[in-house]
């Protein structure tokens, strides 16, 4: 019997349609088929969502914004030394991310191919997300200034961004591939790229 608190009825939908958009895109996302899977009615969706459209920015607000907080800012807050310990980081994803990743890539940037030209509101959030990804490396970065371990003539901004994109690159031909070859190839070149930044002397 589905749920008739509030609260959580919109959870199920969020939840719900997170895993629809993911596995088929937002645009191959169909309310009914959301519905179908929450065990809900029509009724519960347009109590808690005006449209489809405002069902995916609820979704990258309250699921994929968490999502990106857990994989990646946090662990990078606790990072001291990144050319030391991000490519540990990257070892260990496996085990933070949810099993449909492996299989169906980064939610925020299947979203970003498919929706940001398509729908100046998911331009703006999703660009809002990269940005806190951004400010995530870029603070990372700035610590391992102060710390010593990178070169103080690093521009943090930049190297997070560039981060960003290989990662989503690698990220990318790994949804394509899935091959633990092609992932292990990756890793290694981000150390390698990663070891550049490290001071002269050291």
């Amino acid at each position: 019997m589905a749920s008739r608190n509030p609260r959580q009825t919109r959870e199920r939908l969020l939840q719900t349609a997170f895993r629809e958009i993911h596995a088929h895109g937002f645009q191959g996302m169909r309310v009914d088929e959301v519905l179908r899977r929450s065990g809900l009615q029509k009724g519960a969706f347009y109590h808690h969502f005006g449209s489809k459209t405002e069902l995916g920015y609820a979704v990258l607000e309250e699921q994929i914004r968490p999502l990106l907080e857990s994989v990646w800012l946090a662990p990078l807050a606790e990072i001291e030394d990144p050319v030391e310990e991000f490519p540990h980081l990257l070892d260990n994803l496996g085990e933070r991310i949810p099993p449909a990743m492996r299989e169906h890539g980064c939610p925020l940037n299947n979203l970003a191919q498919e929706m940001a030209s398509q729908d100046e509101g998911f331009r703006q959030r999703i660009a809002q997300l990269f940005e806190a990804w951004v400010e995530g490396f870029e603070a990372m970065f700035e610590r391992a200034k102060t710390g010593g371990y990178v070169r103080n003539n690093i521009d943090s901004w930049a190297v997070a961004r560039f981060m960003i994109a290989a990662l989503e690159g690698c990220i990318g031909i790994f949804k394509v591939e899935q091959s633990p070859e092609q992932w292990r190839a990756c890793r290694t070149q981000i150390a390698v790229y990663l070891a550049t930044l490290r001071p002269r002397d050291c």
